[in-house]
């Protein structure tokens, strides 16, 4: 930090401010005691105090009552960590304050040294605490995930880190250091690496014992540089391989068993008897992406190995509105078309140099509500070009009635046929490309739950019909309730009147809202935040047989703590097969405002259920 770490620690008794102030001094922060209400005025009004740690039974004056009297004078005042004797709602507290609370009965110096630095890391970096301390959530656009690492290992933090992308990751650490990531099955370096290409994304950073056997052994700096270096080279390769949906095979030729392979090599031809496609062999090999890609494409200038592009293949478009992280569309061949956001005469290109975290920052600071625009058909053209060639297409768009997304990818496909059929022809290909375009009646994670499923179809070798049948009849079944945090953007975008959105502020009202043909609708509403998302659970329950199996799909808009929350509902109330996680991106968002969360929840037959998961 730029600035040294001060803590006042205002308690009148004795043995427990030596004991918190001597554990927070080991840890390198600067501690300032006082043991009444004039001491622990004077001594934050005059020393600006980092964190201000003050008990609820100080002599003289009540935390409340000191933050009511410094916030006279006019200064700067730091957050207030109250420990407390009762129940931390019963204390309190006064707008435009941050007041955490912790039970002081029992209270452990080293985790409270732990819990201190988890507090003050949040506001180093953006992020917020949980309610207990031993909590934050934070997001990837604020700092990198290398920068991340940095200062908890700066900070000897012992945790977990979990990210919020689609195959499950996070990295542990013990007094600061790596020592194991994992992504989806994937664990250790091979793991590691994959997270550090992450541009944005939530996480949450959880104070709790390091509970896997350590894997990693090795300098962050030597981590997070060879992690880089292997993105930049992968880029490289996966640019001149064919696509990771690409059938793999072992060639023996006549002086096959005279080659002496290197052990990833023989790795590497073992797997391919087991593998799917390009995509999961790289997944099965237990080194490296960079040094296993390396190895395949070795292998196949060889002649040991041949990669045979599918002959019946579908391409899949959709566009930015899906809120699909970058790396996990790249991997699966899925092609994103972004839709524009526009701040005064600026225009971004969403999720290309505007990303959610970003996109919320400048709609709560600025006066400028922003606009949005679909792709134009051009970029539709555009794309469909580069595709035609090799297969057909399925391009699965944002809701017909929320934007002209579709529309304009409709007129693309008909005024594009003519030489779309010739590229085709040019490229020795046989026949006339199909290109099929679906309204998924959805946005946000709902678009991409049908994309997900679009894929998981097209890599098991369904026709382009049955592929188009099934996501219809899917989009029908999908539930879809979300929440906001403020009427005011709702108002902004036109969809409700200016009278109603000062009525629900002003009572406290929590609209639920749902999804209806690919309209935005009313569904309930509640008084007070804190029963907003157990009511959902109560409607989805309704609606849904909990004892079946389900997918969900969940996002928030900047709002990781209450994304967390809503996550633990779903987890408690549905048995889940499967669940998407994701951040309301700018264009929904725009509309939805930051504290937004929301979720899907798709029951499927039997017969859904064994096309559609993940066999990864």
């Amino acid at each position: 930090m730029a600035e040294p770490l001060s803590v006042l620690i205002a308690d009148t008794d004795d043995e427990r401010r030596r004991g918190l102030g001597l554990a927070l001094y080991e840890g390198g922060i600067e501690v300032v005691n006082a043991v009444n209400a004039e001491e622990a005025l004077r001594f934050t009004a005059g020393l600006d105090p980092t964190l201000v740690v003050i008990a609820s039974d100080l002599d003289g004056i009540s935390p409340m009552d000191l933050y009511s009297r410094l916030a006279g004078t006019g200064l700067g005042l730091p957050p207030f960590l109250i420990l407390t004797d009762g129940n931390a709602a019963d204390e309190g507290t006064v707008d435009g304050g941050e007041f955490h609370f912790i039970a002081a009965d029992g209270l452990d110096p080293a985790r409270f040294l732990l819990q201190v630095r988890l507090l003050l890391l949040a506001r180093e970096i953006g992020a917020e605490i949980g309610d207990t301390l031993d909590e934050l959530f934070g997001d990837l656009t604020r700092i990198a995930v290398g920068d991340l690492l940095s200062v908890l290992e700066r900070d000897a933090i012992t945790g977990h880190v979990r990210l919020r992308v689609g195959p499950g990751a996070g990295i542990w650490l013990a007094d600061g250091k790596v020592i194991q990531a994992y992504w989806g099955s994937l664990k250790g370096r091979k793991a590691f690496n994959r997270i550090a290409g992450l541009h944005h994304g939530a996480f949450v950073l959880a104070l709790v014992p390091a509970a896997v056997e350590p894997a990693i052994d090795v300098d962050l700096g030597v981590l997070v540089s060879d992690a880089i270096e292997e993105r930049l080279q992968l880029e490289d390769l996966f640019a001149r391989l064919p696509p990771l949906n690409s059938r793999v095979e072992v060639q023996m030729g006549n002086d096959f068993f005279a080659i002496e392979f290197t052990p990833l090599e023989r790795e590497v031809l073992t797997r391919t008897q087991g593998a799917r496609n390009l995509g999961d062999l790289i997944n099965r090999v237990t080194m490296t992406d960079l040094e296993t890609v390396q190895a395949i494409d070795h292998l196949a200038v060889m002649g040991a190995l041949q990669i045979r592009e599918p002959s019946n293949r579908i391409h899949l478009v959709t566009d930015s509105t899906c809120d699909l992280l970058p790396s996990f569309a790249r991997r699966r061949s899925i092609h994103i078309v972004p839709l524009s956001v526009v701040f005064g005469k600026t225009v971004y290109k969403d999720g290309v140099d505007l990303l959610p975290d970003e996109f919320y920052q400048m709609l709560e600071g600025g006066d400028i509500f922003p606009s949005t625009s679909p792709p134009g058909k051009g970029e539709f053209l555009e794309t469909y070009r580069r595709l035609v060639a090799s297969g057909d297409v399925v391009s699965i768009h944002i809701s017909a009635k929320q934007s002209q997304t579709s529309a304009h990818a409709a007129a693309a496909a008909k005024d594009g046929a003519n030489e779309f059929a010739q590229v085709r022809l040019e490229a020795d290909g046989l026949g006339v490309p199909d290109l099929r375009i679906i309204d998924s009646k959805s946005n946000s994670v709902g678009l991409g739950l049908l994309v997900v499923f679009a894929s998981r179809m097209i890599e098991r070798g369904l026709g382009l019909d049955e592929i188009v049948t099934r996501l219809e009849g899917i989009r029908e079944r999908l539930e879809f309730l979300f929440l906001v945090d403020t009427l005011e953007f709702l108002r902004k975008g036109g969809r409700i009147g200016q009278a109603q959105a000062l009525i629900g502020t002003l009572l406290g009202i929590k609209p639920i809202l749902g999804m209806v043909d690919g309209e935005v609708v009313p569904v309930d509403k509640v008084r007070g935040g804190r029963k907003a998302q157990p009511r959902l659970m109560e409607i989805l329950s309704e609606r849904i047989d909990t004892s079946r199996p389900v997918f969900v799909a969940m996002a928030h808009a900047s709002a990781p703590k209450w994304g967390e929350r809503l996550k633990e509902l779903l987890t408690d109330t549905f048995d889940i097969i499967e669940m998407l996680e994701g951040e309301i991106g700018p264009v929904v968002g725009a509309h939805a405002g930051p504290g937004a969360v929301g979720c899907i929840v798709f029951q499927p037959t039997d017969e859904e259920l064994e096309l559609l998961q993940t066999r990864d």
